[in-house]
């Protein structure tokens, strides 16, 4: 009877990288488990935590040293002998590994998996890994902001699976739960992070860990306008990571798990192209994401990877940024666009290969009659503008 048999607590530990699982086939045991494949791992001894009997078995096992980053699974399965308790963790191999105890080791695509050729007591856990890691995911920064959002909707409408990312967890699944009503066929992951702490991105990138980027957007950011004399160091450290060292970090940390094709869409803004009096901090941000995306995308040139610096006007996203568009009267609102036109020209230029982007004509025309003044006229005329506004919502 089962309650008779033996109950075994056991430990696998699942390493995914480029869309592919490490798998060990056993040399011994069973009938039905011999000469199948597993993860590596193995019985927890009594008063050990599963953690720590997984770093001891992958040492035993491969004399391979591992980071567990987080519990994937837990199952239940009745063998002819016993029962198997299998609670599996993604890891992170930390060395390099020698085949001691098993008959090969092996890296297997997701799409060349074959259950059969797997322990019984792993395939379920198996198949949940492979339909959670196998799509290759967009990654939007930013998701919950209007432009953010924007992004998001597009890239679901053209089937697009997704992992967002913003500051609000309650935001966040909202949305995620709004696209999986709209869009039941994509698959929709979400994790808060606060970008501009580097504990925060710590844990976003060990629950993105094992995950294919085929795109990341980078649209977080801060549209802090005032003089630089009015900033205090919090502010300032805040836009500056938000804007720029978030959005870097992100990008080193996604090249490392790309798909054989990928897109990195980063948004910068049209007044980065200029120096901006009373915009100092953010104009100057935006304006070094455009040109780190420029630099990026020549040294990324033949990789199968794209960089586009999308160079946005105004965009009506926040009640305070529609009222400030209209403050600026008839070209204020020529310039301006709303987040989905940004979105889909943004998404189309980037399939284009363009390194820079300016959506919209009106700010196409700017950008060409502007190259044509003298910087110290086009200084005087920003400041003498922007001299008497701020704006601050964050």
């Amino acid at each position: 009877m089962y309650y008779m048999k033996n109950v075994i607590e056991v430990v696998g530990a699942a390493f995914i990288e480029g869309g592919k699982i490490f798998a060990a086939k056993r040399s011994y045991g069973s009938s039905y488990v011999v000469h199948k494949y597993e993860f590596v791992g193995g019985k927890v001894e009594r008063g050990e935590r599963g953690e720590a009997a997984l770093v001891r078995e992958c040492k035993e096992e491969l004399g391979l040293d591992i980071k567990v980053v987080r519990l994937l699974g837990v199952s239940e399965y009745e063998y002819p002998d016993k029962v198997v308790k299998l609670a599996v963790y993604l890891c992170k191999m930390c060395s390099c590994f020698t085949v001691k105890e098993h008959e090969e080791c092996r890296w297997i695509a997701f799409e060349d998996i074959d259950e059969e050729r797997w322990a019984p007591a792993d395939r379920g856990i198996l198949r949940d890994i492979v339909h959670n890691f196998l799509p290759e995911y967009s990654l939007v920064t930013g998701a919950t902001g209007g432009l953010g959002r924007a992004f998001c909707f597009e890239l679901a409408s053209r089937g697009q699976d997704l992992f967002l990312t913003g500051r609000s967890g309650d935001k966040l699944a909202a949305l995620a739960r709004e696209l999986a009503e709209k869009y039941p066929d994509i698959a929709v992951r979400a994790c808060a992070c606060d970008l501009t702490d580097e504990r925060s991105r710590a844990a976003l990138f060990d629950e993105l860990e094992g995950y294919t980027f085929s795109r990341l957007v980078n649209v977080a950011g801060a549209d802090i306008q005032k003089a630089f004399v009015k900033y205090d160091e919090a502010k300032l450290t805040f836009q500056t990571r938000v804007l720029f060292e978030g959005a870097v970090s992100l990008t080193l940390f996604c090249l490392g798990r790309r798909a054989s094709a990928m897109e990195i869409i980063n948004i910068s803004s049209i007044c980065g192209e200029y120096p901006m009096p009373y915009f100092a901090v953010y104009s100057s941000l935006k304006g070094a994401l455009a040109g780190f995306s420029v630099a990026l995308s020549r040294e990324l040139k033949g990789s199968g990877v794209t960089v586009t610096a999308v160079l946005p006007g105004a965009v009506y996203t926040r009640p305070d940024v529609i009222e400030y568009i209209k403050a600026q009267g008839l070209w204020g609102r020529i310039a301006a666009k709303p987040p989905a036109y940004v979105a889909r020209k943004s998404l189309d230029a980037a399939a284009r290969g363009k390194v820079r982007y300016v959506p919209g004509a009106a700010n196409k025309l700017l950008r060409a009659f502007t190259a044509l003044l003298p910087e110290r006229l086009l200084v005087a005329f920003i400041a003498s503008r922007w001299k008497k506004t701020q704006k601050d919502a964050f």
